[in-house]
């Protein structure tokens, strides 16, 4: 008897479903109509979910699903949660893997996070951080968002971050023997409209850094090596066709959307549930093609 297909997505709002929220929540809070808001609340569950990409590619693949993604997620904070679901679920109980099937829909690079740490009224807590959109809940967060973005925000850090973000996960992948795809939902190009969101050729942009040195290679002093940080020969180690069109042309969830033209394409910056369906087709064609499975 055959597996039922479990597949398992993460990523940031694009997976999430942000902005496809009942209208009627908003009028029982506001009392009038604002389209997007309060689409994370569970009494929006039931609206949300049967028009988001995950659901509908369960339906079209007859598979179960489980969608871990949550809006404005970092990077980083998406390999953690689905290696620790993974591992808590299915590694640590013993539990087969071969009928899993992991998609994770990457977010834009620069996007980061951080513990806050406060001491005098003794919690800590995750905020994110994201130069173009951030919010605060402390004063001290804004204080060390001014810094980040003015001193550390740059393509030299957050571009072989996310490398080795999609290495990690990668590997983790193959060291369990766990069937994947991967694919970039958009890329925030620095600077401008979030609407002029572009496509990400990562080995293109890898190519510009200009990385050299550690702290240990000085000189070439006996004993030393100057060492020059390529991160190029990594990212060519990435799977070209596990990864969704890995730097070709229209490789994001977006752009793919505005070509196929839905009507509508968004609803606010996000997805409207006729592009979630669109997308969720052509992740079907491509795992098909491509017998990802």
């Amino acid at each position: 008897m055959n597996k039922k297909l479990k597949i398992i997505c993460n990523g940031d709002s694009w997976v999430f479903g942000s902005e496809i929220a009942d209208p009627q929540i908003s009028m029982r809070f506001d009392g009038e109509v604002h389209p997007g808001k309060y689409d994370w609340m569970e009494e929006n569950d039931n609206y949300r979910i049967p028009k988001i990409f995950p659901t509908r590619l369960s339906e079209m693949m007859n598979a179960e699903v489980t969608n871990l993604a949550w809006p404005a997620d970092d990077n980083g904070t998406i390999a953690h949660r689905t290696i620790s679901y993974i591992t808590s679920n299915y590694i640590d109980k013993e539990l087969p893997m071969d009928d899993l099937f992991v998609i994770v829909g990457w977010s834009s690079p620069e996007r980061n996070f951080f513990w806050y740490k406060d001491d005098i009224e003794n919690f800590s807590m995750r905020f994110r951080l994201w130069p173009q959109v951030q919010h605060f809940d402390k004063p001290q967060q804004e204080e060390f968002w001014k810094l980040y973005v003015q001193y550390l925000w740059n393509a030299e850090e957050y571009l072989p971050r996310y490398v080795m973000n999609v290495l990690q996960l990668q590997n983790f992948f193959k060291a369990h023997n766990i069937k994947w795809m991967m694919f970039n939902a958009f890329y925030q190009t620095p600077g401008k409209n979030p609407m002029d969101w572009e496509d990400l050729n990562v080995r293109d942009e890898l190519q510009k850094l200009n990385l050299h040195g550690t702290p240990y290679s000085i000189s070439n002093h006996k004993g030393r090596h100057v060492y020059q940080y390529d991160y190029v020969p990594m990212w060519d180690t990435v799977d070209r066709i596990r990864f969704y069109k890995k730097d070709q042309p229209n490789n994001t969830f977006k752009s793919f959307m505005e070509k196929k033209n839905p009507t509508p394409v968004y609803y606010g910056w996000h997805p409207s549930p006729e592009s979630h369906t669109v997308w969720a087709e052509e992740l079907v064609r491509y795992i098909n093609q491509y017998k990802l499975l």
